[in-house]
Parts: C-alpha cells; sequence; structure tokens
C-alpha cells in the first residue's frame, strides 16, 4: 500500500501543480473545445512510459547503494519542488494563459513532456528507484507505484479538461491553498525519502 499511495500523490501533483502541459491543454482548450482535448490525457503514456523503461535499463545495472544515493537525491529535488509549489501560491493569478499552440495532436504534447528536465529528474531520481525499491519488496508493489501514478494522474486530468472548459481556472484561493496543500505533502515525502536513504546508506 506505501507505493500506491505514494504513485497515487505524486500523480496528483503531476496533474494538478500548474506547469508547461498544463498550458499546453488549457490552449487547446481554448482552440479546440474539451472534448476533443480530452485524449490529450493520455500524452503521459507516450512521455513517461518511454522514460520510465531508458531509467529502468539504466538503474537496474548499478549496485544498491547507488539507488540509495539516487533516493537521497530525489527527496531533495522534492523539496526544492515543494518550495517552488509554495512559491507559486504566493500569486493570485495563474500561469495557465498560455493561449500559443498550433494543434492538439498528442504528438506535439509528448514532445512538450519530453522536452522537460523536471520528467527525467523525477523519473531518474524519484519514480525509478522507488519502482525498483517496490520490486525487491515484490513484483506487485513495484508495479502499483507505476499504476498508482498514471493511474491518478490520467483520468484527473481529464476532469481537470471539463473543469477548465467550465470555468477557465481555477479561483485564486483555491488554487493557493492547493498549492500549499501539494508542497507540504512533498516536503513530507522528500523529507522520508531522505531520511530513509541515509538509514539505508548507514546501516549498509
Amino acid at each position: 500500500m506505501l507505493f500506491l499511495s505514494q504513485g497515487i500523490f505524486f500523480g496528483l501533483y503531476g496533474a494538478l501543480l500548474p506547469g508547461p502541459f498544463q498550458a499546453f491543454l488549457l490552449s487547446q482548450i481554448l482552440r479546440n473545445g474539451w472534448k476533443r482535448t480530452l485524449r490529450l490525457a493520455l500524452i503521459p503514456l507516450f512521455s513517461d512510459v518511454p522514460v520510465i523503461f531508458l531509467f529502468l535499463l539504466i538503474l537496474s545495472q548499478v549496485p544498491g547503494w547507488f539507488i540509495n544515493l539516487l533516493q537521497i537525491s530525489g527527496g531533495s529535488f522534492l523539496i526544492y519542488l515543494a518550495w517552488d509549489a509554495y512559491q507559486s501560491s504566493k500569486h493570485t493569478t495563474t500561469i495557465l494563459d498560455d493561449k500559443k499552440g498550433s494543434d492538439g495532436s498528442l504528438f506535439k504534447g509528448a514532445a512538450i513532456n519530453l522536452l522537460n528536465p523536471n520528467v527525467y529528474i523525477f523519473w531518474g531520481t524519484v519514480g525509478v528507484p522507488t519502482i525498483l525499491k517496490g520490486w525487491a519488496v515484490s513484483p506487485f508493489s513495484g508495479l502499483a507505484f507505476v499504476f498508482g501514478m498514471l493511474g491518478t494522474m490520467i483520468p484527473v486530468t481529464m476532469l481537470l479538461i471539463f473543469v477548465f472548459s467550465k470555468m477557465g481556472q481555477f479561483k485564486p484561493n483555491l488554487r493557493k491553498n492547493l498549492s500549499r496543500f501539494i508542497a507540504f505533502l512533498l516536503l513530507c515525502v522528500g523529507l522520508y525519502l531522505i531520511t530513509n536513504g541515509i538509514l539505508t546508506v548507514v546501516s549498509a
């Protein structure tokens, strides 16, 4: 349940916190309507999954202590994301106002994700090391993280596409509180990963 819960949390983070992918979705809603944009919620299957397999091939060949060091680095990255989320909560206007974009193709959306360095940093330092640690417990635990994340992010993104089409954007207070809540959760998970990684290295 721990790995599934972590996957669900990161799925919510990936769907809810504003970023380049969400800006792209909003531009497509404004251009093509929510019904034609709905399928773009599947973009992580075309962008994140190849990155997962890439890092699985690389990190499955390295010693266990290296995975623990990556986990500590990943925890530090999450603390940075927590700070970034907190900083974004101070602004009352949403960044999801980019009206640029030529079409609603899956290819373009996947390219936006693949060109986002945070995708590689996350899966390289947090996502795949967590999958490998879960797999060491049982294959189900490793897969639970992936299914928890993608199984949460895609439906929530679909819901947000519909919400954005009706509201245009979140109300300022709702977005502010949501960003602060996500920042708090990111901080907690980041500290957990750092502590767990340090304890594992020390006890090895």
